[in-house]
């Protein structure tokens, strides 16, 4: 029997916003306060919501380090160019699988913006990034576990690295803060904004936001050589820190890990 979809209204899901939470038409700033961190908690949906969530970041972020890393098996200096490519089909297609059931968000970025503008509640909020950090951690683990220590140290996990003697790490942060800040505005626009769901529907919006995920990291990823570009989710750059066993790489090019 199929369990009841997951509705709120920071959903990828476009027929799946009505919102099951109803505020007091009056009520004070306290009891407001009280019930916006307090109230859904109780809720049984939200925690198998989360659920998802951890299974749907954990196979983002293992298939993103296979598909980068395979990439750059084919003797290409622009792996991370074509894995951003790739981006596009690969989150599309998570969308278009558990945004029914969690909304889709798979990305701490996403769901933390979504907390901050009133469209996912607190306690689903928490538990989501909550849920994304294990499922990053497990990616993490799985992928150390398929490629090896020495592989795993030799392709840096997966990605997400930034050599500092080509871009500085201030640089570094001006293009991840600009590049989220452009993926986050697109995929409100084209993703979460109730007006434009009713323009392109429930099919149209989740390849819309991996089309603006593929090709944000498509512009940042050929800026200097061992520099892959803005990753805009911390989920994933955390799943290859935890495969290669740290936020630094220790290459005499002092390779280090740079997450939003």
């Amino acid at each position: 029997m199929p369990t009841k979809a997951a509705t709120f209204q920071g959903s990828f899901a476009a027929n799946n916003r009505e919102e099951d939470r109803h505020l007091p038409s009056k009520v004070s700033a306290e009891k407001l306060i009280w019930l916006y961190f307090t109230e859904g908690w109780e809720e049984l949906g939200i925690y198998k919501s989360a659920f998802i969530e951890l299974m749907g970041t954990m196979t983002l972020c293992y298939l993103s380090a296979l598909i980068d890393t395979t990439i750059a098996n084919f003797g290409t200096n622009q792996a991370p160019a074509y894995a951003g490519v790739t981006n596009i089909f690969l989150l599309s297609l998570l969308i278009y699988a558990i945004s029914p059931s969690s909304g889709g968000h798979v990305n701490p970025l996403i769901t933390f913006t979504t907390v901050t503008t009133g469209l996912t509640g607190l306690p689903r909020g928490t538990l989501y990034v909550v849920a994304q950090t294990i499922g990053a951690a497990i990616a993490g683990g799985l992928i150390r576990g398929s490629f090896g220590d020495t592989r795993t140290q030799r392709t840096y996990g997966g990605g997400c690295v930034l050599n500092t003697d080509l871009i500085t790490p201030g640089q570094a942060f001006i293009i991840e803060a600009t590049s989220s800040f452009a993926l986050t505005f697109i995929a409100f626009g084209v993703g979460l904004d109730p007006r434009q769901a009713q323009l392109f529907g429930p099919v149209l919006g989740p390849f819309l936001v991996g089309s603006t995920l593929g090709l944000v990291s498509f512009a940042s990823a050929g800026l200097v050589p061992q520099y892959s570009g803005a990753s805009m989710n911390p989920a994933r750059c955390f799943a290859f820190a935890v495969a290669r066993g740290g936020f630094q790489g220790e290459s005499p090019r002092r390779v280090s890990m740079i997450q939003t």
